[in-house]
Parts: C-alpha cells; structure tokens; sequence
C-alpha cells in the first residue's frame, strides 16, 4: 500500500472531512484542550480552549492560524502541517470557486414590449415617437413618407409612446437560497431548544453538525458532534463515559457528578459555562476500583458480606459516581444510592455523597439499626 492510500489527508474533499481528521488529530494526541492551550502558547500560537471547542465542534473550514496553532500543539512534523495547510488552502480555493460561480448574475426575465397606444382622435400624441421609419412633422403631422407602422397599423398612422416593460426585481439565486438555509436553521434550533431533543426524522448524524455552531444548552435526548465533543471533555476531565455522540443517561449521570465536583449548579445539561469548566485544569478525582470496593465493603459487613456486595452491584453497579435520576427529578447518589432527602437529613453534600468510603460506612450505619438491607429495594443486578 503506497503513502497515498495510507494517508487520509489525501482523500479529504470537502471541509467537513478536513474539520472530522482534525478531530482525530486531537484525540489521538490525548491532549485536553487545556493542554493544547498551553502547548499551542509554547509555540507562540494563541488558541484558547472556546476557540479549539468551537472549531472542532463545527464543518465549516477552520482558520488556517488556528489549524496551525493546534497541529503544532498535537507535535504534528513541520512537514506535515505544510500538507494540512496545502489541503485547507485547496478546499478554500474549491469553496470559492463555487460561490464565484453560485454567485454570477442569473438572467433576468422580462415581459414583452406593451403594444404601442393610439391616441383617441388619431392625432398623435405630445412629444409621441416617430413612426417606424419616419419622424413626426414639427406641427406634429405625420411624415409624408411614413411607413406602416409597427403594430400593423396603416402608413401616416401616429402611435403614442410605448413604455418600455418594468423587469421584475427578484433576489439573486444565491441569496435566496441563503435565506431559505437560515430560516431552516432558525427552525431547527427552535425545535431543539423547546423539545431538548432531536427530532427522529432529523437527528444529526457525527458527520454532519451545523455550521453555525451547537445549541446553547445541551440535555439528554440530543445526539451529534456537540455531544461528542462534551463527553470527550468529560472523559479528559477523569470521567468514563462512552463516546458515541448520544446524550444517554450515563452521559447525564456523569456531568453531574462533574458539575457536583466543581461547584456548579447540578442540573445534568451542559451550557458554555461548564463547558469553559471542562476544558479547565481541574479534574475529578479518581475513585475506587471495583475489588477494592469488593474488599471495603467486605470488610465492613462481615455478617453478610456477599450480601452487601450484591446490593451495592445491584444499586450502582459498583460504580461510586453513580447518579440516578427518579421520575420526580430526584437523585440517588453514589455506591449505595442515597437520595436528596437523605443527604439533606444526614447533612452531607453531594461530593460526599460520591466518597466511596463515606457511602460504605453510611450504609453500615442504616443496617445497624435495622440488622438487614431492608431500607433498600433492588430487585434487579447491573
């Protein structure tokens, strides 16, 4: 297999596909945007992190200093960012080129001449027109040698002046087009921003994200590279979560146990405030493993040990910053799954809440009061 076939930069054709590399640039590099900030601010490249988001987030062609910045940032060879900025400066002069040619003035239609108007009394007509091969008389007298006139009128007669016709005045193709494209992505955000949801029939697919950026909030239910890109911060912020471009329950249960860990209001969507946070430098804490958690909890109930693993497998799935979400809007937090109501009572906070060992030693205080798991109720194993 020769370099051509092996390179993808080679095959890219479109700025959509240039943008989609770009973002495996990124991701390969195991950067945070953060990171690339500051390697990007080492090189001598200004690339703040809304500015990396935004661009990676969209299909439009990226700025060519931009792409520099973040390619140089990622340890991309000198000679390979030449061939990137060759490509994009290709796509741009393709983009042009179209738009010289989308833009080009369309021909305008008119109606035809309106037929030529007799005066009443077959006088002509004040300052009327010559007749089609003689000119009027100074008393305004036909010519002696007047010809039929255009209209099939009989010779010496005088016609009125003919209007020329008014071409109608439209708006270029392009523009019109233009407008159209607006109004449906004025519609489009409408839709999303009242239902929080993509509709079935125009769910956006990786690939094929607005050009004019992502919502303003996103929430559970939405799918596409905004989404995308908001659980790869979370990722890169100490979180595992899939990244599969779906604004699922665990993308939801995750942003909130980052927006508990940094302070923010914790309601489960992401506007541009936690975005800026998760491309910060503050990052979740790493949590327990699964057989360290075996063993604690082990330790702690040693009257039912396989029961008390059991439980917690089945409530959380052994997993501390497990959040769920009641049909009521409320929450259970962490490895035994304690609700609002009982943080509030227990006068603990959320990140608390999250603290595997704290939940632990919690749940073994609700079993010393009652000697069994009957406070709670799982009935089925993650």
């Amino acid at each position: 297999m020769d370099d051509a076939a092996r390179d993808p930069l080679t095959h890219v054709a479109t700025a959509g596909e240039y943008v989609a590399l770009l973002r495996d640039v990124r991701r390969r590099s195991g950067l945070t945007y953060r990171e690339i900030t500051r390697q990007a601010s080492a090189a001598g490249h200004w690339l703040p992190p809304s500015t990396l988001a935004t661009m990676l987030g969209r299909t439009t062609l990226p700025r060519e200093r931009t792409v520099v910045a973040l390619l140089v940032a990622c340890g991309t060879t000198p000679a390979d960012v030449r061939r990137w900025v060759e490509t994009r400066r290709n796509i741009e002069a393709q983009l042009g080129e179209r738009d010289r040619w989308e833009n080009q003035a369309a021909p305008t239609t008119s109606s035809p001449p309106a037929a030529p108007q007799q005066a009443a009394n077959g006088a002509p007509a004040v300052d009327g027109p010559p007749a089609a091969n003689g000119a009027p008389a100074a008393n305004g007298a036909p010519a002696a040698n007047s010809a039929p006139a255009a209209n099939g009128a009989p010779a010496g007669t005088v016609v009125g002046p003919v209007r020329p016709a008014q071409p109608r005045v439209t708006a270029p193709w392009p523009t019109r087009r233009w407008l159209r494209l607006a109004l449906l992505a004025v519609l489009g955000v409408l839709t999303v921003g009242a239902s929080g949801v993509l509709l079935p029939g125009a769910a956006a697919t990786v690939d094929s994200s607005p050009s004019d950026g992502c919502p303003l909030i996103l929430r559970q239910g939405m799918y596409g590279p905004c989404v995308l890109d908001l659980q790869e911060r979370l990722v890169a912020g100490g979180l595992e979560v899939p990244v599969d471009g779906w604004f699922g329950p665990d993308t939801t249960s995750r942003l909130i146990v980052f927006q508990a860990f940094g302070g923010l209001p914790v309601s489960g969507t992401a506007d541009g405030r936690v975005l800026d946070e998760l491309s910060g430098a503050v990052k979740v804490p790493p949590t327990w493993t699964e057989d360290r958690i075996g063993k604690e909890v082990r330790r702690v109930f040693p009257e039912d040990p396989g029961g008390a693993v059991q439980l917690a497998r089945c409530l959380s799935g052994l997993d501390p910053y497990r959040v769920e979400i009641a049909g009521d809007g409320s929450r259970r937090w962490g490895l035994f799954q304690f609700s609002d109501m009982e943080l509030s009572r227990l006068g603990v906070d959320r990140r608390t809440a999250l603290d595997p060992g704290w939940s632990i030693g919690a749940a073994r205080h609700v079993w010393s009061r009652t000697g069994d798991f009957g406070h709670w109720h799982c009935t089925a194993s993650r």
